[in-house]
């Protein structure tokens, strides 16, 4: 523990058990869901780039879906290597000079991958409320959502340059093995005395890419709550099949977009709260937040891959055109398995951004 004054014994112990015990169940369950992830993911990325599912939600999705499996795939060897190739007290074996570069890319791409995930969740959010505000008419088109998401990507990149420069290797000798291994360097997250390159670094990297886009997600989803209870009153008013239709397939798009926002806040929000606090109070990152940090990582690899159960579950376009894409189900087209192209297009044309 690193802070000047011991954190409450009984609470600390607590959370040290938990830690330990959840550790050895980690890599496996990760590597799980990297598997599952990285393959459905794959799958999102086909069936959303399709000709006809092609409009500014997609996009963004398959931005998102894009961002996730550089994630995953990142995530799969260290999850081998870090914890179970290697004992948690093997340094010699665990922090060699070519697995400690790894750990210093991983971190550095996993940091990027994230926050590029975030901010396009915050464009997705605000595309879909003034689509929905205006009644169609603000419609960003294909091109522009595609500036949208690179620009999301590049800007990234720029905000965390300061950590990737802070970022490298330590060199520590081992007498008793007569060798070096080498750790990255760490995050001064507090604050008190700290230089002015790391105070820029930390602000940008905990407000910049965790809190600022969690409470813009938050907010513009409860926009967009406040936009689906306007459209039921507007459809009950107006009471026309033609429009009631309209509107609740696009409270159902709605809808679905609000959940992946929730699973966003849910995995990325406590991420945010914890760094900020390690930001003003000394000793509690290494004292606290490592150990809920195997925690936190599953969270997000589950909100990286459960998108494909949330458009199977709540889009039924989606799943047309999925048993489209499959060659198992086009055997099975001439019985109804999904619905003809005809029948797909037409549901697109009435319901202009729905998956």
């Amino acid at each position: 523990m690193n802070s000047t004054a011991a954190p409450p014994s009984s609470l600390y112990k607590g959370l040290e058990a938990y830690a330990v015990a959840y550790w050895h169940i980690h890599p496996y369950l990760s590597l799980t869901i990297c598997v599952f992830g990285v393959t459905t993911n794959v799958v999102n990325i086909c069936v959303l780039s399709k000709p006809k599912m092609r409009n500014s939600i997609n996009c963004i999705l398959t931005g998102i879906a894009i961002s996730d499996i550089l994630t995953m795939l990142d995530y799969v060897p260290y999850a081998v290597h870090f914890y179970i190739a290697t004992d948690i007290n093997d340094f010699i074996h665990r922090y060699t000079y070519f697995w400690s570069i790894y750990l210093n890319f991983h971190s550095c791409l996993s940091n990027t991958t994230h926050t590029v995930s975030l901010w396009l969740a915050v464009v997705m959010s605000a595309v879909r409320y003034l689509f929905i505000r205006s009644r169609g008419r603000l419609n960003l088109s294909i091109p522009k959502t595609q500036l949208a998401i690179c620009g999301v990507y590049v800007a990234v990149i720029m905000v965390l340059i300061p950590n990737y420069s802070l970022s490298g290797l330590e060199p520590s000798f081992v007498p008793a093995h007569n060798t070096t291994v080498y750790k990255i360097k760490s995050l001064q997250i507090y604050l008190k005395n700290s230089t002015t390159m790391n105070a820029i670094n930390v602000w940008l990297f905990v407000l910049v890419g965790k809190f600022i886009p969690c409470v813009l997600i938050c907010v513009l989803g409860c926009m967009l709550l406040k936009t689906i209870q306007q459209s039921v009153q507007l459809t009950e008013s107006l009471k026309l099949t033609s429009c009631s239709r309209r509107m609740r397939a696009h409270r159902r798009t709605t809808i679905m977009l609000l959940a992946i926002m929730a699973l966003f806040i849910i995995s990325s929000f406590p991420v945010a709260i914890l760094m900020l606090i390690s930001v003003f109070v000394d000793g509690f990152f290494m004292d606290y937040y490592m150990l809920f940090a195997d925690t936190l990582d599953i969270l997000s690899l589950i909100n990286n891959a459960i998108n494909f159960v949330m458009y199977c579950s709540m889009s039924r376009q989606f799943r047309d055109s999925l048993c489209e894409t499959l060659p198992l189900c086009k055997l099975d087209s001439g019985k109804g398995v999904y619905q003809s192209t005809a029948t797909t297009t037409n549901v697109r044309a009435s319901a202009v951004t729905h998956l």
